[in-house]
Formats: structure tokens, C-alpha cells, sequence
């Protein structure tokens, strides 16, 4: 199962969110998740060392987005533009 079809039988989401979330780019929903997330702080977000932890928020998005629309390990290195080794080290590493 991908995470949208998931999503929408959780109800969580339709066709129409969909439509919507496709005209921004990833640097915009970025940016509006952490407006958002920030509004019940004042907008401020203290001690969450976001700088230092955003590599990693993405690398494991990248690696639940292979994980779930990639049928072989092989597909999910080429997709990421890894070398298989170095793929499947990390994937051990993320516990994949």
C-alpha cells in the first residue's frame, strides 16, 4: 500500500488535497509545516535543533517513499541514486 492510498482510508485525505499539495513545491510544504507547527509556540519552535536534525526527517521520508512504492531493494538504491552496497547499509542502519 502507498502512504496516500493509507491516508485515504483514514480519511485523512482526498483527491481534492491532493490537487492541492501537488502546486507547491517540497521547500514550500517544508516551510508551511513549520509555520504551522510553530503557531501553537508562538511561532517559535525551541530545542528542536532543527537544523541539525532535517537531514535526517528527510532521509527517512526518503526511505518510507522507497520502502513503500519500490518493489526490490535494487529499485530503491537506483531510485535514491545510491550505489547498492552503500543502499543497503543504510537501510540496515534505518531498520528498515
Amino acid at each position: 500500500n502507498t502512504f496516500i492510498s493509507e491516508l485515504k482510508k483514514e480519511g485523512r485525505i482526498n483527491e481534492e488535497f491532493l490537487d492541492t499539495l501537488s502546486e507547491f513545491t517540497i521547500e514550500e510544504l517544508l516551510t508551511l509545516k513549520l509555520e504551522v507547527s510553530s503557531r501553537m509556540f508562538n511561532g517559535k519552535l525551541y530545542n528542536m535543533m532543527l537544523w541539525y536534525n532535517m537531514p535526517f526527517i528527510v532521509r527517512e521520508s526518503l526511505l518510507d517513499f522507497v520502502d513503500r512504492n519500490c518493489k526490490t531493494k535494487m529499485d530503491m538504491a537506483n531510485t535514491l541514486g545510491l550505489p547498492y552496497d552503500n543502499f543497503i547499509q543504510i537501510y540496515k542502519k534505518y531498520n528498515k
